[in-house]
């Protein structure tokens, strides 16, 4: 309940500076198990242009500010959806997480696509190929990451599962989650201080994204993930013209 708050509040911050919110989503550790006492609550939340913006063909926001228990990130709901056909771990995040708070006018546009588990899996694997190589260049950034080393070690972890997860028709509610042993890996690296183990966490992070660099090469499309393909990509298109639609006859009223 205190995480949900969290996130209504992150929310509400965003409105409060006067745009126009969809929805706000967890991002981060939490998500995938691994959060601690340290972690903070980091949210993005998707708004929609006003009609001044749109009058001058002003360019889609994005931006970010600290609050007291996190970060509040924002993005036009039209950047966003465009990062969802290209298919990142970072897009995917956004969109399948257990954590949201709608806006309630929008629920009604939404939950056919957001909250409909085959919809949303076409929306989420419309892009096999980016988003796996995505994941490899993910898991090759984690080396310059200023992070420690251990939690450098859990996120290469996290996209391991996620790479398992994403190519094996895992239903969508299960993607940003761990398989209880790497889990229980990646907490135990993530705490770690002992710095004569970053030699090994550090090596196993190259190791995991040379085997993502593989899998990706390897991988190749079944014709009926070619065809989520296809029908996800006409699903983000349609849920973005319903949204526009609703929005501009809502703001005219």
């Amino acid at each position: 309940m205190e995480l949900f708050e969290g996130i209504k509040r992150h929310h509400q911050l965003v409105k409060d500076k006067g745009y126009n919110v969809v929805m706000t989503v967890l991002i981060g550790s939490q998500n995938y198990l691994l959060a601690d006492e340290q972690s903070d609550i980091d949210t993005f939340t998707f708004v929609l242009p006003s009609l001044t913006d749109f009058a001058l063909a002003r360019e889609p926001v994005s931006g970010e500010f600290e609050v007291e228990d996190g970060k509040c990130m924002y993005k036009d709901i039209r950047l966003a959806l465009n990062l969802l056909k290209k298919t990142s771990p970072n897009s995917i995040e956004c969109f399948v997480g257990q954590h949201t708070y709608i806006e309630p006018i929008y629920v009604r546009i939404l939950a056919p696509y957001l909250l409909n588990e085959e919809n949303l899996f076409k929306m989420v694997h419309c892009n096999y190929s980016h988003m796996l190589y995505a994941m490899a260049g993910m898991a090759h950034q984690l080396a310059k990451r200023n992070m420690p080393a251990g939690k450098r070690y859990a996120h290469s972890l996290r996209l391991m599962d996620m790479y398992t997860a994403f190519t094996s028709y895992a239903p969508t509610s299960t993607l940003l989650e761990m398989r209880p042993y790497t889990r229980n890996l990646a907490m135990v690296a993530k705490r770690d201080t002992n710095t004569d183990n970053d030699i090994f966490y550090n090596t196993e992070c190259e190791v995991n994204a040379k085997t993502l660099d593989t899998l990706r090469e390897v991988f190749s499309l079944t014709d009926e993930q070619k065809q989520f393909q296809v029908e996800g990509l006409t699903l983000i298109e349609e849920l973005q013209k319903e949204l526009m639609q609703f929005y501009l006859k809502y703001m005219v009223k």
